[in-house]
Parts: structure tokens; C-alpha cells; sequence
């Protein structure tokens, strides 16, 4: 793996590159486990007793500023702690948990913290977990990855190397819980969430790993959701030899366009739009009525989101009397029904952004009334405020991001309110940000070109970002590359009524829906194994994996459509493409 320093990608690319595919020597399949994870060769690796006694003594290590492919500080190992073997539903093996720091440039900003997982059985991977949200914890990779089965070992139990990080920053805001961007004040801070922590931790656990091992990782993957999709896509785009695989889950793709539509939604909802649990659910039971029967089921289920978008008409919830006296929660107002409209739309900016895109994709109807969507997301609990409320689970996680977006990263203007914001009136602050932050170059090529493969998810009923953005992403790699190219390593994959969290329920009967897999395995058996991932993947249901039926997830464009049979059970679905 080639870790020499790489200048990160601008927001515009460069013609096509010519792709050459290397092939994957099939040597290490030799005694693959059904996981797909082979353990590297025990005459490559040292003893376990002489790991044991290694893991301390690398507490203090110092790794030079030389070593790191981006401008940095050098980077110090604040603790190695050899951890035992646990047992139970959340069993860990035996590893060596290491804690330390990247120094930033800027004496003025805070330093990146990360923690790395060295188990003493190594399959020889690293597995690189992504943040979310603002990030602003530090994120320890001792969990399940997204979207895994319940009764999946998580990566660490697999053998995997495992690392995690804050970002470079910690929302530790004196005045307010809610100010979770006040960190983007600092301009290297911000270029850290950008893209730049990722690249300093992932090769700085590099170094770790050849020195606890003494020998490089086979494969090098990078799995993350939402900001963490966002951030494997940014690794893929700026820095396209430093992993073999990666998988990136609902990514905030377009993240300028995204966070300025929090922005627009966050008027709409101070102008009126605000909705409670009744009104919700009354435009849930809209969208069921609309759209239910599209996949050729009647179950409070919208497979077929596509036909969807052309059936549901917000307009037709509208009471009759918009008069607020006499307000009813089995119809929705004109400021509600605007609201619902409006984030369907497209937002359009009157000047590019990186890469050429001048605009971000409305949202899908299809999971409203569902626990983790249309109410956590859009409306909230409460009507929003200005300032926002020192309780942020007062706040829809739209306006309290969104809000957050516009004071702390454009206006840079802590006091600002939203409802004065105008993109135009901060165009070039706004264009910076979306070439530091938008994942949406399209030119893979160099990725592909070494062997990396890519695997994305959307949940067609997310209401944290479009999945329309990760659609459309994809659809722009196969215009650059060809779709003979991007089929030999890329997949989009459509998890239908799921929600941003990877979850999904009925709109009428409340039936939990099957919506987890194990991602990182079908990664695995893809760079490792050579093996092609199936145009259609089986979901079980997180909870209860063996309750709850099954349910299939289709290859992009398709969504799962009804034939006849039991209802819960995989095989009464065939994918077909929603349009």
C-alpha cells in the first residue's frame, strides 16, 4: 500500500484516467472462514506473549510529522493498555487498546485524538470506522459497524485492527450543549472535520501497526454512515490509494447543499410549518394512501419510492379552513403543507459549487410517521427558537444543524439568526466550504485503478439527508467512468423504508422491518475473495434477527415488488426498477 504524501483533490477533476485493474491473488482464501476473515499467517506475525509485552512499551511512542501525508504535528501515544478477553453478547478479544494525539499546526487548535485496536489474533486488516453528525466524541471502534446483525461478532472479535477518531475537536461547549460546530471557527479544525483527521489517524495507525506486527496490512477498509459516509467517500476521492475497500451508508455526499436545506426547512418551520405527533402521523397515513399498493402489497410499506414521488401530492392534506382557531390534526395548514412541499424540491444555488454541481436533491416520501424520521429529523419535539434551545432534544437535528451550519461555519456569526441568511451574500465563503467538504467529485478512477472497491447504501425513507444525493452521486460516477468500469468495483445498494438510522416500520400495523446485513463481510469477500457481490442482498431484522422475517435489499435502481406469498419472507419479492 502506497502511503507517500498525496495533495488532497480540488473541488474540479481532471479528464478521465485511464483504469487498470489489478488483479487479487487468490493465496489468502487457503481455510476462509464462512465470515470471509482469514487470519494472517501466524509465521508472519509475532507470538501473542511477545505482543503482550510489546503493547505497553509503545505508551510514549513518538511518530514524526514526516510521517504523516498531510501537513501535521507530530503525533504521540498517550496510552497502551493490554485489555483482556471478554465474553457475552459484546465479547471482545484479547487486544492492545492504544490512546493518543496528532499536535495541530495551529497552536490555537485542538489536537486529533483516536483510538487504535490491536488484536492479538490478526487477520491482517484494518478497519477504519467513520464519525457522524458534527462529530465531536472520540469514536473508540469497539462496536458493530452500521447496519450489522445482532448476532454479528463486531469487527474487533473478527480479527480486524480497528480505529477511530474525534476529528480533531470535542463538543465541549461551555454556553450550550447545542453549539456543536462552534469548533469550525478555527479554520484547521474545520479542515481536520473536512477531510484531513481521516487521513493523519489512518496513516499514523499504519505506522503503529507495522511496528506492534512487524508487517503492513493486507487490506485497508474504511466503513462509516451519514458524516462517516461522507468522510469514506472523501478518502476514496482524495486519497485513492490508502484503502482497499470501503463502505459508505447514507453519506452526506453534498454537504453544503444538504446543510443549506436544513436552512430552508428551518424557516419553514419558524414561519408555521411545526407539526405535532398528530399531524405527523396524519402525513404518514397521506403517503400510505397515496402509495402503499405501488409495490404490489398493502402493508403501511413504501417499497417503490420512486412512483411515489409522482402519486403523493401534499396539497391534497390541506384543510379546508386555514384558520388557526379551528385547526384540526387530521389535515395539515397551508405553512405544513408548504413545509412537506419544500422538501421535495431541489435547492438551487445561482452560483457552482465544487465540482460543478450547482444544486442538492429533494427528499423522498415513504417513512413519515415512523420512529427516527419525519419527527425527529424535520419537525421536532417542539416549535424551534431563536437562539435555539439549551436542550437540544427540544430541536429537530435538521434545525439545530442546520442552524448551527449557518452561524458557526458561513456567517461565522454566533449570534446570527437564520432567517436573515442569504447563500449569496456569503457565495465565496460558501464555495470554500464546499470545496473542503463536498464529497461529490465523480472520478473514482484512481481508486479502481489499484483494486479499491466501493459499496454504498441509501435508505429510501431517510429524512436526515436525500438519498436522492447518493443516487445521483452514483449515476454521475457511471457518466465519467462507463458502467462497465463501475460495475467491476462499485455497488449502490437501496435499503427501501428505512430510515437515516438503518431502521424501518410499518405505517400501519408498526411491524419492525428487516434491514440489516453484514456489509463489511460482503466487502471483505469482494477485495479479498475476488468474490462479486450479488445484485440482491438478504436483510434481517436488527432486533430480532430471526423474528421478524426477511427482506430483500436491491442493486440500485430497483426496490423489492410484491408476487405473492408470505408477506415477511425474502423470497415472496422480486427487485424491479422504480421509476
Amino acid at each position: 500500500m502506497n502511503h507517500n504524501n498525496i495533495i488532497p483533490r480540488a473541488g474540479t477533476h481532471p479528464g478521465r484516467l485511464s483504469v487498470i485493474f489489478i488483479s487479487i491473488s487468490l493465496g489468502l482464501l487457503t481455510g476462509c472462514s464462512p465470515m470471509g476473515h482469514t487470519p494472517a499467517s501466524r509465521s508472519d506475525l509475532p507470538s501473542s506473549s511477545t505482543l503482550r509485552k510489546a503493547c505497553p512499551a509503545l505508551a510514549g511512542t513518538r511518530i514524526d510529522a514526516s510521517e504523516i501525508g498531510l501537513p501535521s504535528g507530530a503525533a504521540a501515544i498517550t496510552e497502551a493498555t493490554l485489555r483482556s478477553a471478554t465474553a457475552g453478547s459484546s465479547a471482545l478479544p484479547e487486544y492492545c487498546q492504544v490512546l493518543g494525539r496528532i499536535a495541530p499546526r495551529d497552536p490555537a487548535a485542538p489536537p486529533i485524538t483516536f483510538q487504535l485496536n490491536l488484536p492479538l489474533e490478526w487477520n491482517g486488516r484494518t478497519l477504519q470506522y467513520g464519525g457522524g453528525g458534527f462529530n465531536g466524541k472520540l469514536e473508540t471502534a469497539l462496536g458493530p459497524v452500521r447496519n450489522a446483525p445482532q448476532d454479528t461478532p463486531v469487527p474487533l472479535a473478527r480479527g480486524y485492527v480497528t480505529l477511530g477518531t474525534d476529528s480533531g475537536h470535542r463538543t465541549t461547549s461551555a454556553r450550550a450543549p447545542t453549539e456543536v460546530a462552534e469548533f469550525a471557527l478555527n479554520d484547521e479544525a474545520f479542515e481536520n472535520f473536512a477531510y484531513g483527521a481521516y487521513k493523519k489517524v489512518g496513516d499514523v495507525a499504519g505506522v503503529l501497526v507495522k511496528r506492534f506486527y512487524h508487517r503492513a496490512p493486507d487490506y485497508r477498509y474504511y466503513y462509516g454512515g451519514s458524516e462517516g459516509g461522507r468522510e469514506g467517500l472523501t478518502m476514496a476521492q482524495r486519497f485513492p490509494n490508502d484503502y482497499d475497500g470501503i463502505v459508505s451508508v447514507v453519506p452526506v455526499i453534498g454537504w453544503t447543499g444538504l446543510f443549506h436545506g436544513f436552512q430552508r426547512h428551518a424557516v419553514a418551520l419558524r414561519r408555521g410549518g411545526w407539526m405535532n405527533d398528530a399531524e405527523v402521523e396524519t402525513l404518514g397515513q397521506g403517503v400510505i394512501a397515496a402509495c402503499d399498493s405501488l409495490d404490489g402489497l398493502r402493508d403501511g410499506v413504501v417499497r417503490n419510492f420512486m412512483a411515489c414521488q409522482a402519486r403523493f401530492k401534499p396539497s391534497d392534506l390541506q384543510c379546508k379552513s386555514n384558520n388557526e382557531a379551528t385547526r384540526r390534526d387530521d389535515c395539515l395548514s397551508t405553512a405544513q403543507v408548504n413545509l412537506v412541499e419544500t422538501l421535495g424540491q431541489r435547492y438551487t444555488f445561482d452560483f457552482p459549487l465544487a465540482n460543478g454541481l450547482s444544486s442538492y436533491p429533494g427528499w423522498l416520501y415513504g417513512a413519515e410517521d415512523v420512529p427516527g424520521s419525519f419527527g425527529q429529523w424535520v419537525t421536532g419535539p417542539m416549535p424551534p427558537t431563536h437562539p435555539v434551545s439549551a436542550d437540544p432534544g427540544n430541536t429537530s437535528r435538521q434545525y439545530l444543524y442546520g442552524d448551527n451550519f449557518i452561524r458557526y461555519v458561513i456567517t461565522r456569526d454566533p449570534a446570527f439568526d437564520l432567517m436573515n441568511y442569504r447563500a449569496d451574500d456569503y457565495a465565496a465563503r460558501v464555495r470554500e466550504v464546499s470545496q473542503l467538504m463536498d464529497s461529490t467529485d465523480p472520478d473514482l478512477s484512481r481508486f479502481f485503478a489499484h483494486g479499491g472497491k466501493l459499496i454504498m447504501r441509501e435508505e429510501t425513507g431517510d429524512y436526515a439527508q436525500s438519498p436522492m444525493a447518493g443516487i445521483q452521486y452514483f449515476q454521475s460516477v457511471m457518466k465519467a467512468l462507463g458502467s462497465k468500469v463501475v460495475d467491476h468495483s462499485a455497488r449502490l445498494y437501496l435499503s427501501t423504508a428505512t430510515t437515516h438510522d438503518g431502521s424501518g416500520q410499518s405505517m400501519t400495523d408498526r411491524r419492525t422491518l428487516p434491514t440489516s446485513h453484514d456489509m463489511l463481510s460482503t466487502l471483505d469477500h469482494w477485495v479479498a475473495g475476488n468474490e462479486t457481490p450479488a445484485d440482491v442482498l438478504t436483510l434481517s431484522s436488527k432486533d430480532n434477527p430471526y423474528g421478524q422475517g426477511t427482506q430483500l435489499m436491491c442493486r440500485y435502481p430497483d426496490y423489492p415488488h410484491y408476487v405473492g406469498g408470505d408477506r415477511l419472507v425474502a423470497t415472496s419479492y422480486e427487485c424491479r426498477a422504480s421509476r
